[in-house]
């Protein structure tokens, strides 16, 4: 079911195994206040329908016009925000991109040993794999 879709970002549950997909977005051109914006929108769906598991596309997004000290801002401050929520796991499709898999290693770690997060965070590079995950009890 599609609940949210505007140029950022695109929403949608499976509400058998409740289940939130995101589309992430493609962080080249955007201002940070779309972004937040977007931020916004998803964490509100994550409460309001108290969803337990999200899986998060990462494969088309791009980041070439931030640096990786941006990136990681952007990240820990998503996280952040995450766990403000009911939030129980959370599947990433990981990119081809070394580098910015990097970043993402470095805020996982961060958020796990310096935030700790209440949710359990996963990589995977496919979508099959990650939804078996996900919908394991």
């Amino acid at each position: 079911m599609l609940l949210h879709k505007d140029g950022l970002i695109e929403l949608n549950y499976d509400v058998k195994w409740d289940v939130l997909s995101v589309r992430w977005p493609d962080l080249n051109g955007i201002t940070i206040s779309e972004l937040e914006f977007s931020f916004a929108k998803l964490i509100d769906t994550l409460r309001h329908y108290d969803i337990k598991n999200m899986l998060i596309d990462t494969t088309a997004s791009k980041v070439s016009e931030i640096t990786q000290e941006q990136h990681l801002s952007l990240l820990i401050r998503f996280v952040k925000l995450v766990m403000t929520t009911r939030l129980q796991k959370l599947a990433r499709i990981e990119t081809a991109d070394a580098g910015r898999e990097n970043v993402v290693d470095i805020a996982a770690e961060e958020a796990i040993n310096r935030l700790g997060i209440q949710f359990d965070f996963r990589n995977f590079s496919d979508e099959v794999s990650a939804l078996e995950w996900l919908k394991q009890a």
